[in-house]
């Protein structure tokens, strides 16, 4: 075999193929279907996906080179060329029973901690970090009280310890600003205790004091521009808010952390992270931070509460490691994996080991932390990022000509838009359009639970409108949830029983699985119906099931002659329940009406508008559900 030497192009006897050409043989190949109808994705970001990059789509993004070499600067470099921590969280209740915990997080993989002391106040250091050692591994706090003091006294044992501040590793995650977005109302002594965080930790390099968090942003259905404009706006208001208290912006961009969740979107959610950098580089050089390396951002990144779910949920399993990938190739710095069953349970052993080894097995299975970049050069994903950045810039200086975040915020503006944004993902999750697998598509009817053993959080009663993160699938559980303590209050599960007619096998059967997928994802009962000899037998056979739900299952011609008569002697004998008809016959729609169909299940059927209907009609519940019921 002869060798090929590295100037040599490959597969030189095939001509190129230029863009213009790839379409035209795209078109015919569609046979007439629209080509931008097929094949351009129309995201929520504002701006247009094509099917296919090229080197000429490139020519425009020069300026993306120059991030290239300083895209991901590692804390220490001996980890290898692409190290990030592998934070665990640790809700603290008790510090005895944290530092635990904590010690079986690093005992068991993770390599850094972030203790969550939210509402806890005067808790004891030294029982909370007993046999921790912060030259190994990274520490972290949350806190929204008593954060000054908190750092002081962690970096003065510390210093007890005989460790140089120098050498501690981690961040204080306070956040005045998010406390407002969750709450309506933040710390009047706010910045001010920010101040004095960063005065304490602008002595230690590599931990860092002032964390910008976009988590509530995306966790209650913003889209990922929306996100990164509204975490630089938040930036820019901590920046001025200090640099009014002394801390020049210098000071405060080198004590920075971004904290970021990451969802399922995985092009985007890479392309997300790489053109945050990059949009901070404008933001720092905007505040003469002439030679500020956009290597040197610090991003933490976390799992997305949005894109998990409460049923079926594994799935949050398979959900949380693309999420990490997409964290880890964009350039986190850290991350932490949310165990799969945190959203609706105290997280078990199981899922929490399971989380912690997500990034164990980039690294150590998949080696992911041996390319620096792996990103770098891709036309799909640098196409997306330039795409990211512009209308990331284009949205945060419009609120910043709206007097910057907090004023927006006040005025609710931002609240608008990202209520704009969620309503939107909300409905094409409602028309199956955006899959959560197990809840709204392909559901395991067999699983049941009880409302009742869900945990959910109280409602905020705020003087301003605030954000509500939780998952996107809420309206879907909500809904099941109904179901689900209908059937335990009443000793019986709401049936629907699939009748298959006509001579169609191929149609009968693909509307019948449609059907029991739909139907199922409210909780109901499937019965799979049973191939009849003819239609007076397969009413017959309905009849006897005495389900609550009957739903007719064929074909568009089959209804025409077999459906009408089914709807008419079925209405005769059992004037109760709902008859269903799969499937949206337009031209039968009145007369299969008129025969006694009730509803029509169909590929544009509305979910939640269509099984609501069913709840209220079996009296399951009296009007449309109050999500906050469950959550």
């Amino acid at each position: 075999m002869k060798e090929v030497k590295s100037s040599e192009s490959l597969f030189t006897e095939f001509p190129k193929v230029s863009k213009d050409q790839w379409k035209e043989k795209a078109i015919a190949d569609l046979k007439g279907a629209d080509f931008d109808k097929k094949l351009i994705w129309r995201t929520l970001e504002g701006f247009d996906l094509q099917p296919y990059y090229a080197s000429e789509d490139m020519t425009a993004l020069s300026y993306l080179q120059k991030f290239e070499s300083s895209t991901l600067n590692m804390e220490d470099g001996s980890q290898g060329p692409h190290y990030w921590v592998n934070r665990e969280k640790i809700v603290v209740t008790d510090a005895e029973q944290a530092n635990k915990a904590a010690i079986h997080a690093l005992n068991s993989g993770a390599d850094g901690l972030v203790f969550d002391l939210t509402g806890k106040e005067n808790i004891d250091i030294k029982k909370l970090l007993n046999n921790i050692l912060p030259l190994h591994c990274s520490v972290s706090f949350i806190a929204d009280r008593d954060a000054a003091k908190l750092i002081k006294g962690y970096f003065t044992y510390e210093s007890g310890n005989h460790i140089e501040t120098s050498e501690l590793f981690g961040s204080i995650n306070y956040d005045p600003i998010k406390n407002l977005c969750l709450q309506g109302k933040m710390a009047a002594d706010g910045f001010v205790v920010l101040k004095e965080i960063i005065e304490i930790t602008d002595t230690a390099a590599r931990f860092r004091g002032l964390t910008i968090n976009s988590t509530q942003f995306q966790n209650s259905g913003s889209s990922l521009t929306q996100e990164l404009a509204f975490a630089l706006n938040v930036a820019v208001e901590y920046i001025d808010k200090l640099g009014e208290l002394g801390i020049s912006p210098e000071q405060a961009i080198r004590n920075l952390e971004f904290c970021m969740a990451v969802g399922t979107d995985y092009f985007l959610e890479i392309a997300k992270l790489r053109a945050l950098r990059i949009l901070f580089y404008k933001v720092a050089e905007a505040y003469g931070l002439k030679d500020f390396d956009p290597g040197d951002l610090q991003i933490h990144s976390t799992s997305s509460m949005w894109t998990k779910t409460v049923y079926d949920p594994y799935v949050n399993m398979l959900r949380n490691t693309t999420e990490a990938m997409s964290a880890v190739i964009g350039g986190c710095n850290a991350l932490t994996i949310a165990p799969y069953d945190e959203n609706f349970a105290i997280p078990s052993a199981q899922s929490k080991r399971i989380s912690r080894n997500v990034s164990n097995m980039l690294k150590e299975e998949s080696y992911f932390d041996r390319v620096v970049d792996p990103a770098a050069g891709s036309y799909y994903i640098e196409n997306i990022t330039n795409e990211m950045v512009k209308k990331s810039w284009a949205l945060f200086t419009e609120v910043e000509q709206e007097g910057g975040f907090l004023a927006s915020f006040k005025a609710g503006k931002i609240q608008s838009r990202i209520k704009e944004t969620r309503d939107k993902r909300l409905a094409l999750a409602a028309q199956r359009r955006e899959i959560f697998v197990g809840t709204n598509q392909y559901p395991n009817t067999k699983e049941q639970l009880d409302p009742k053993k869900i945990s959910h959080g109280k409602p905020v009663e705020a003087e301003i409108e605030v954000l509500k993160p939780e998952n996107g699938a809420i309206q879907f559980e909500s809904m099941r949830l109904a179901t689900d303590g209908y059937a335990k209050t009443s000793a019986r599960r709401p049936k629907a029983y699939l009748a298959l007619i006509g001579n169609n096998p191929t149609m009968r059967t693909a509307r019948a699985q449609f059907s029991g997928g739909f139907i199922g994802c409210g909780g109901f009962e499937i019965a799979d119906g049973i191939i009849t000899n003819s239609n007076d037998e397969a009413i017959k056979t309905a009849l006897e099931q005495n389900a609550e739900i009957t739903v007719i299952c064929g074909s568009d011609d089959d209804y025409a002659t077999l459906g009408i008569e089914f709807a008419q002697k079925f209405r005769n004998s059992k004037k109760d329940g709902i008859l269903v008809v799969a499937g949206y016959p337009t031209e039968l729609l009145e007369t299969l009406n008129e025969a006694g169909v009730d509803e029509f299940v169909h590929m544009r059927a509305d979910l939640i508008q269509t099984l609501q209907g069913f709840q209220q009609k079996l009296n399951i519940i009296n009007q449309k559900i109050d999500e906050t019921r469950f959550f």
